[in-house]
């Protein structure tokens, strides 16, 4: 098990990871962190603990709004597909629907 020092806000925090993974840690605190600064810089100076829990709440506010546009995304193909599965049945009712007329 690895233990990397990262830092988020500012602050230095260690995180043990499985073996491998400390790198994507890295990337991941950087990415933290830069949102930290951003939203420090618009809002002012916070204590430790609201500013990770501002994070967690505009995290989780993000992750719900892509939430929903993949849901609305996955229904509008989901869509698409149903209207194609239908235009294919009417094609095939209108080849069949000729023959029976061509047969008496």
């Amino acid at each position: 098990m690895a233990v990397v020092s990262l830092k988020i806000g500012g602050r230095f925090y260690k995180f043990s990871c499985n073996d491998g993974q400390e790198a994507h840690m890295r990337e991941l605190a950087e990415q933290l962190d830069k949102r930290a600064e951003a939203l420090t810089k618009s809002i002012g100076y916070m204590q430790e603990g609201q500013l990770l829990s501002m994070m967690c709440l505009l995290l989780a506010e993000e992750k719900q709004h892509l939430a929903k546009e993949t849901n609305a995304e996955l229904q509008f193909q989901a869509e698409d597909q149903i209207a194609d599965c239908l235009n294919n049945l009417a094609l095939k009712i209108n080849v069949l629907a000729e023959s029976l007329e061509g047969n008496p």
